[in-house]
């Protein structure tokens, strides 16, 4: 509330200097037009230069000039002309019609006139009691007075204005008054460059050191506080220069009085929130112990039922949230032993299905024997390349089975891609030719086994099916961006659609037989998502009738590296 207050006040200021501003400047006219004014102008060089008649009759003019110019703004005390050397040559006081209090001394006012460039002077207020009229404030605005004499522009005078302060309350004081205790709530005043007082709803003040209104010992003329006490109310206080006059615009408002109702809504929350929580521990109370005794008949049944009888049941005649509770549990409990039951007999199925699977179990190791036995048999009836088959066929059977979801080195797996292209090309009749790209010092890098076989075997069977000759399938090993290896699978074959080929991406596409050709290839990149995160990428790129070329990208490691 302070910030929105501070805000605020910042718009009032600077709404009040410009109307100090406005209304300065509507005086300031009134003496410029004063000065420009014909019969003034043409009395100037009389009153300075003329006879002693001459000077009689155009002080008599100047002054019904002056007395016009007076009373034709409501504020205007007087207007006094003077000459270079400061002697008053015409003066009107509207209060009394005399001149000038001999009393009061121009020399200050004239010095900052002649040291002026330009503008107008604008002087802080001022106490004036002139013959018997009671003392009051004013303020001046003064200006040069520029004439030709002797055909050259030469300074004729000065013209000084008399103001009342009212004019300075009007345009900058706002007060807003508390009327049942008769206090300020809020007010605006004006402290000129010294921090003394010039304009202030208590007139005696006037005049009087700013720093007297506040109750604290940290103030100074270098560092105004921004809250106080003023007249003995806690007070907020904002500040606002006004550059015509150097003066600043101060307001000061009252925090006791801005808060007071938020500090009574306070006070009310607090007993309200007292009264609240009272009664709100009381009705803990009693509907705890309506709960608790229901609550205890399910804790204890519960108990019966960790002991491991599951057939306790608890009664549920009420119609309260406790009785919904007990026909869950009755429920659950019923349900438990039916799954008991049911599991039972599934652990029972199980195990014997797991002794039949033992029992129907190949062994490995029997499996690569008899591959080697059939292949010593065909190695004594010269069928060389039957012999090369069934080599391939343990080797591929063995590499595939041992140690899998390992990183081995890419020797290692292109020795088996080797085995598997053999194989396959043998099956089709040479029907396909394929060509390996490698630098031999990148067959060091690591990679995880048998992330290739899914794409090179897509690519046999559905990229060259139908084709009898002409079929070639390269494969591209290379390092990206020093810290990657690319692995490119390109062939000539029959190509897919666009719609296959983003329904593979997107885990969906199956072929018109039904045969999920996909799977390996899905499969393949939730592997790669598992063991490399997103550091790993697989595109597909396919024509229909051009081939298929599928980019893999995984970050290289080389012997040794974790």
């Amino acid at each position: 509330m302070k910030t929105k207050i501070n805000e605020l006040v910042n718009y009032n200021l600077i709404q009040t200097n410009k109307n100090l501003n406005a209304s300065l400047s509507e005086y300031d006219d009134t003496l410029y037009q004063l000065i420009v004014d014909t019969d003034f102008a043409k009395s100037t060089d009389k009153l300075l230069h003329g006879s002693d008649f001459d000077k009689l009759i155009h002080s008599d003019v100047v002054q019904k000039v002056f007395s016009g110019y007076s009373n034709s703004k409501e504020g205007i005390q007087g207007i006094t002309f003077f000459d270079n050397n400061g002697v008053v040559l015409v003066s009107y006081d509207k209060k009394t019609g005399s001149s000038w209090n001999q009393n009061r001394d121009a020399a200050p006012y004239l010095l900052k006139l002649k040291n002026l460039q330009q503008g107008p002077l604008i002087t802080v207020t001022e106490k004036v009691k002139a013959d018997d009229i009671k003392e009051h404030n004013v303020f001046h605005i003064a200006r040069k007075v520029f004439g030709i004499s002797s055909g050259q522009l030469e300074i004729m005078g000065y013209l000084i204005m008399d103001l009342d302060e009212s004019i300075l309350s009007k345009a900058s004081s706002i007060s807003l008054m508390d009327n049942q205790a008769d206090r300020i709530t809020s007010i605006n005043f004006l402290i000129d460059g010294t921090r003394n007082i010039v304009t202030f709803p208590e007139k005696e003040k006037i005049g009087t050191s700013f720093l007297n209104l506040l109750n604290t010992k940290n103030s100074s003329l270098e560092n105004l506080p921004q809250q106080a006490v003023v007249m003995g109310q806690s007070s907020i206080i904002n500040y606002y220069p006004n550059e015509q006059t150097g003066w600043t615009i101060v307001n000061v408002t009252s925090e006791e009085k801005m808060f007071s109702e938020i500090y009574s809504m306070q006070k009310i929350n607090i007993w309200m929130a007292i009264i609240v929580f009272s009664f709100s521990i009381l009705l803990i109370i009693y509907f705890s112990g309506l709960l608790t005794q229901s609550i205890r008949k399910i804790v204890n049944a519960m108990r019966i039922a960790e002991q491991g009888n599951l057939k306790v049941k608890l009664e549920d005649n009420a119609s309260d949230e406790i009785s919904i509770i007990a026909s869950s549990y009755n429920k659950m409990m019923t349900t438990i032993n039916e799954l008991m039951e049911e599991t039972k007999i599934a652990v029972q199925k199980q195990k014997e299905s797991e002794i039949r699977s033992l029992e129907a179990q190949i062994n490995p190791h029997f499996l690569y024997n008899t591959l080697d036995s059939i292949n010593w048999m065909a190695i004594d009836k010269e069928e060389h390349d039957i012999s090369r088959m069934l080599k391939g066929l343990a080797l591929i059977l063995r590499y595939s089975v041992s140690y899998s979801n390992q990183m081995v080195l890419l020797a290692q797996e292109l020795e088996w891609l080797e085995q598997y292209l053999f194989l396959q090309k043998n099956r089709f009749n040479d029907s396909f030719q394929y060509y390996i790209h490698i630098d031999p010092e990148l067959k060091k890098a690591k990679i995880y086994k048998l992330l290739l076989q899914p794409f090179v075997e897509n690519t046999i069977i559905h990229g060259f099916a139908g084709m009898k000759a002409g079929a070639e399938l390269h494969i591209h090993f290379y390092i990206l961006d020093e810290s990657f290896l690319c692995i490119e699978i390109e062939d000539n074959g029959c190509g897919m659609e666009e719609t296959v080929v983003k329904g593979m991406m997107e885990s969906t596409t199956k072929d018109t037989s039904g045969t999920s050709f996909g799977i390996g290839i899905r499969n393949v990149m939730e592997r790669l998502y598992l063991y490399y995160g997103d550091q790993a990428n697989c595109t597909i790129e396919s024509t229909r009738g051009q081939g298929t070329k599928v980019s893999i990208i995984v970050p290289l490691l080389k012997e040794g590296n974790a």
